[in-house]
């Protein structure tokens, strides 16, 4: 497969996953769009909002990679701990800063394929806690809201359009609790955040206090 040809795939399943999300907030009126099922989750509205602050995370690191290095050289980087958009909800991030916590999970995540990692975000059974980063806000009008997906999507496209004869996979970025993702695998995680949202809204919706309309 040429260098973009393995793009153009990578693009289609991104395309595709955002394609499901969006009709997940079809035909919802503000109300919908805002109601809350309980007071510690999170209405459509906001997960939208956090799909699409997800993904900007993601175009910076995809960002920083290639304005920093080259089509023959490539370029690699470590994310700060704090910049990471997700960790395990079952540990708290006190701990996982200390080396004896943070270490297994540093060798597992090496160890682990870019495309085993994506099937995870998109398993809604393994609990992942949000970074401050990327709480959503509550309330956000629908024009407002669907326009903010509409951007953050076309920046990617943008982003990726004057590369694509590059060798992608040669543009990492490592986190210790994520492991090492190249261009295309990055591509596949947030394909795989919006499968992993799209279930959740879809939730939201089939809950009995969702309004009717």
């Amino acid at each position: 497969m040429t260098n973009p040809e393995r793009l153009a795939s990578a693009i289609g399943k991104l395309q595709e996953e955002r394609a499901a999300f969006l009709r997940q907030l079809d035909g919802l009126s503000q109300a919908q769009l805002d109601c809350k099922p309980a007071a510690d989750s999170w209405s459509v509205g906001e997960v939208a909002h956090h799909v699409g602050l997800t993904e900007r995370v993601f175009h910076r690191y995809m960002t920083d990679l290639l304005r920093s290095g080259s089509p023959e050289h490539g370029a690699s980087r470590t994310i700060p701990f704090d910049e990471l958009p997700m960790g395990p909800q079952m540990i708290p991030t006190s701990l996982l800063r200390l080396a004896p916590v943070l270490l297994p999970f540093a060798i597992m995540s090496s160890l682990m394929p870019q495309s085993l990692q994506s099937a995870l975000l998109a398993n809604p059974l393994v609990k992942i806690k949000t970074a401050p980063a990327v709480e959503p806000k509550h309330g956000i009008p629908r024009a407002e809201l669907l326009d903010f997906l509409k951007q953050a999507r076309q920046a990617t496209l943008d982003l990726l359009e004057p590369v694509k004869e590059w060798d992608l996979s040669r543009f990492r970025w490592f986190h210790p609790l994520m492991g090492t993702h190249d261009v295309y695998g990055t591509l596949e995680l947030i394909a795989s955040h919006d499968q992993r949202h799209a279930g959740q809204a879809e939730r939201v919706k089939s809950n009995p206090k969702f309004p009717r309309s």
